[in-house]
């Protein structure tokens, strides 16, 4: 009895012992990497593109800006795609409409090179995550550029 308890405690030390070691070179290695980027923007003005990194570069996919890291956040919450255009019988426009961000999409407004045009039927509004839509405009012709913007979002359509 007293033999394993002595063996857990031990046990224990080591898993424990291991665990602040691992916490410790983990911290070390964000500390040092974060070093490297502070020096290169004292050294050079600008941080460094990951994208232009030799040989797995390309494989990250990292914003290098602040700007296209807030967009790609944004992007999980509010976030619109149109899934296809199609013509009804009167060849007026659909335009088939999924909300893939996290949050409710409402209040959809369409132009079609750069035109605005009205919406005739009701679409779902608001929106909800993963639902879709179909809407139906009065443009008649053809096109080579949709764009739907809900209150939150923007979606493109390029022909």
């Amino acid at each position: 009895m007293v033999l394993e308890l002595i063996f857990s405690l031990l046990l224990t030390a080591v898993i424990v012992y291991i665990a602040i070691r691992l916490f410790h070179s983990i911290v070390l290695g964000i500390i040092l990497i974060l070093a490297v980027f502070f020096a290169n923007y004292l050294i050079v003005g600008a941080f460094p593109d990951l994208k232009s990194i030799p040989i797995i570069g390309p494989f990250l996919n990292f914003p290098s800006t602040i700007g296209e890291a807030m967009e790609s956040i944004r992007n999980v919450f509010f976030n619109i795609d149109v899934i296809s255009t199609s013509r009804d019988s009167e060849s007026n426009l659909l335009i088939t409409v999924t909300n893939t961000g996290l949050f409710d999409a409402a209040e959809f407004k369409v132009s079609v090179d750069n035109r605005n045009v009205s919406i005739s039927n009701n679409p779902k509004d608001p929106l909800k995550y993963k639902e879709t839509t179909t809407i139906q405009t009065d443009w008649k012709g053809n096109f080579t550029y949709i764009l739907i913007e809900a209150k939150q979002a923007k979606a493109t359509y390029k022909q």
